[in-house]
């Protein structure tokens, strides 16, 4: 039996100012995306623990589009997993159909949400390394207090992937509105997520994009990530190999291999993780060869 002086205030704002002047009133209120990081951290209990006020995002239409420009992709941080992934192969970034088909199972991606993926720093996000090297920022919306104003007004701003859990990052009242992924070419990618140990509790992330013209390897991009904080990038690597023709030799290899192999020791990469990590850079560059 729940005791109803304990059930927690749910509030329904249709537009997303009304979610922010929500939290003038009810300032510990908790944004409610999908809920998965809740009921998660629930573990085996019967009854999901709630916070004592909520403010529900689910009814407000402008987080829940998606649109494409000739610049831009802008996808809205309450879409669902399933839901992004429902636009297709042709008019999503490469490499990212594969990333969202990763995550849980088909009820959990129906449920959780991009932004709520992103924006809650305490549980594994498994595509932010991808969206890294695509370059994909977020949008956020806030109140910004004004003086000789009574009333705080809404204001936007963007930030890269990598302020969201700095102090400059998200912060408290403050709404994740939207991703933003700018259009390039990118016509081959991958995604592999490898679990080191049997227990499936760790996880090691292997992704990489590349543009390929006439057998010419234009740009390409990778990132190693642990799904949590660590997200390894050699820049030094894609530019090296940029401009190179398809396939590549064994001595372009090798050379790959050590690359790959001294940054990913560096950033303190187990044996396991750093043999896996070079045949699958090998093993990108040879298949984008075609």
């Amino acid at each position: 039996m729940i005791d109803k002086s304990s059930a927690p205030r749910v509030f329904f704002p249709r537009t997303i100012n009304e979610a922010l002047e929500l939290t003038l009133s009810e300032p510990n209120a908790v944004f409610w995306a999908g809920g998965t990081s809740i009921a998660k951290s629930t573990g085996q209990r019967r009854l999901i623990e709630l916070p004592r006020s909520l403010i529900s995002l689910g009814m407000i239409e402008e987080l829940a589009r998606a649109s494409r420009s000739e610049f831009n992709l802008e996808i809205g941080s309450m879409m669902s997993l399933d839901r992004i992934a429902s636009i297709g192969r042709s008019a999503l970034p490469a490499a990212l159909p594969d990333a969202l088909a990763s995550i849980g199972n088909r009820p959990l991606r129906c449920r959780a949400t991009l932004g709520g993926h992103l924006a809650n720093s305490s549980k594994s996000a498994d595509l932010r390394a991808l969206l890294h090297i695509l370059d994909a920022v977020v949008e956020t919306r806030f109140l910004r207090e004004r003086k000789g104003r009574r009333k705080p007004l809404p204001s936007t701003r963007k930030l890269s992937l990598s302020r969201l859990d700095t102090e400059t990052g998200l912060r408290a009242g403050e709404i994740l509105t939207k991703i933003i992924i700018p259009v390039r070419n990118w016509n081959y990618g991958v995604y592999h997520k490898i679990f080191p140990d049997s227990d499936h509790k760790e996880k090691f992330i292997f992704t990489a994009v590349a543009r390929i013209e006439k057998g010419i390897l234009i740009e390409w991009r990778m990132a190693l990530s642990d799904s949590r904080n660590i997200i390894i990038r050699d820049r030094e690597l894609e530019i090296a190999l940029a401009g190179k023709q398809l396939p590549m030799t064994l001595k372009e290899l090798d050379f790959v291999d050590d690359l790959v192999e001294s940054t990913s020791a560096g950033a303190g990469m187990d044996a396991y993780t750093r043999r896996a990590s070079k045949n699958l850079a090998r093993a990108f560059l040879r298949n984008a060869a075609g």
